[in-house]
């Protein structure tokens, strides 16, 4: 897909289309529609949206909803979603996992707590010693950090994100090095370093790739490596949001207010040009709820409502996940019925696959089944327009064929000129080959669309040929 915003029509490569929806190119030459997702368990907390998402060393699946300003923590049993602990405050609520320990935490005032085996506890008698964990002011009623960011890198435990401490929320802590038997300590009164309080931005994520720890905020990164941090902002993208960063086969991947990026060392380089205008349309007020997870050949953002301007007026486009094929670098556009929140990793005994949770208080398989939890999958292609033997001759086209596989509910449409309706030419593709005798009326220039809603199975577009038509003078 390379966006008409972007590159136009005349100029557009035969293969690429200015816009799908619902469709992904993994299979080269074709159009797919793409898959649903399927409810794992019953819904955990109706109406409500999920603020947290997790894998307990790898195989203990755990999900936060929050309701009325209170979070709580479940976790999956034996199909079911049971509740093992409760969360402080309503904001977003992160993990940390270190020496077969796991670490929950937030942005409210002593929000710390410790996976114990069966459930999550705040108390002073986990191994990490929260109370002193969080304790920063020394003596008498010191206040706790409100911790949001948190990594493991170099055998310490990495936290930031307090606004109460230096300008701008720029202080990193770091933990003892873990001990032989799985335990930290933290000084916090000596152990940190402030990172550029001077730039005038809070720190924003956390994220370790190769042999660094980078420290964003809005539009900056700082590279720390244990002994040091760059001195200054070598590089001048950053992120507002910790979700959108996640590390990916060819590098690390994240939103910036100009586009997403990729990072392998050095300067990030961006990736989203060829849908500059998808990407402008997300919301400033989204930023930093943007969430990605991927597995193993793309990366996934959830960004939210959009509402793009087309050559023809503007078109709203519904809770919508931006995904990047890794190897092919192909972008395709999702819409779903809900709402994803967060997303990550579903690792059983047996099998490993996508969770995500919705804003609905469902957590679900990703690209599982052909539905969305029961909702159909309304999917839609638009090529570029043709204007064979140039823009002012007039064409007709008398015979065409459209293929595709598995096409119930597969309509082929077209558009001529300055036309604002779209023409059927059928409402389903039945047959693998379905030819159109009519012909169309007269245009200078044509564009088709294929529309439809899966509801049994994945139907598959190969393409149009047509077989039959002929140029007329202008009179």
């Amino acid at each position: 897909m390379i966006r008409q915003a972007e590159v136009d029509d005349t100029l557009q490569p035969e293969g690429s289309l200015p816009e799908a929806l619902n469709f992904h190119f993994d299979r080269k030459g074709v159009a797919t529609t793409r898959p649903g997702m399927t409810a794992i368990g019953s819904t955990v907390s109706a109406g409500n949206p999920c603020i947290g998402i997790h894998n307990i060393q790898g195989n203990t699946a755990i999900v936060v909803f929050v309701a009325s300003g209170s979070s709580t923590v479940y976790e999956l049993q034996s199909g079911t979603w049971t509740q093992i602990g409760k969360g402080v405050g309503g904001g977003i609520i992160r993990f940390v996992d270190f020496a077969n320990r796991t670490i929950l935490f937030g942005p409210a005032e002593n929000s710390i707590q410790v996976f114990a085996g069966s459930n999550f506890s705040g108390s002073s008698g986990n191994p990490i010693n929260p109370d002193d964990l969080w304790y920063v002011n020394g003596t008498g009623n010191g206040a706790y950090a409100r911790i949001q960011y948190g990594k493991v890198h170099k055998s310490r435990v990495y936290v930031a994100g307090d606004n109460n401490y230096v300008p701008f929320n720029s202080r990193l802590w770091f933990s003892s090095v873990i001990s032989s038997s799985g335990n930290i300590t933290w000084t916090p009164q000596s152990d940190y370093v402030d990172i550029n309080p001077a730039d005038g931005e809070g720190i924003t994520a956390l994220e370790r790739y190769s042999l660094e720890l980078l420290v964003f905020k809005p539009n900056y990164t700082y590279r720390f490596k244990t002994s040091g941090v760059d001195p200054d902002p070598l590089i001048k993208v950053g992120t507002r949001s910790q979700e959108s960063v996640i590390e990916g086969k060819r590098g690390l991947y994240f939103h910036h207010d100009t586009g997403f990026y990729r990072y392998t060392g050095g300067y990030p380089i961006e990736i989203s040009r060829a849908i500059s205008d998808v990407v402008n349309a997300i919301p400033f007020g989204n930023y930093d709820d943007i969430v990605a997870w991927r597995d193993e050949d793309h990366i996934y953002w959830s960004v939210g409502d959009l509402t793009l301007t087309e050559p023809k007026g503007s078109s709203l486009w519904t809770n919508v996940v931006i995904r990047y094929t890794e190897s092919s670098e192909i972008w395709t556009i999702y819409s779903y019925a809900n709402e994803i929140r967060r997303g990550g990793p579903f690792i059983t005994g047996s099998s490993s696959s996508i969770m995500v949770g919705l804003d609905s208080g469902v957590v679900a398989q990703f690209n599982k089944g052909l539905v969305d939890i029961g909702e159909p999958i309304k999917f839609r292609l638009i090529t570029k327009w043709y204007e064979w033997e140039g823009i002012e001759s007039i064409k007709v086209i008398n015979k065409m064929v459209a293929m595709a596989e598995k096409g119930m509910g597969m309509s082929v449409m077209y558009q001529i000129d300055d036309y604002e309706d779209w023409m059927t030419l059928t409402p389903d593709l039945r047959k693998l080959v379905t030819l159109f005798k009519s012909s169309t009326k007269e245009f200078n220039r044509i564009r088709f669309k294929v529309t439809g809603i899966t509801t049994s199975e994945s139907s598959v577009f190969l393409g149009l040929k047509i077989l039959d038509g002929e140029f007329k003078e202008i009179s």
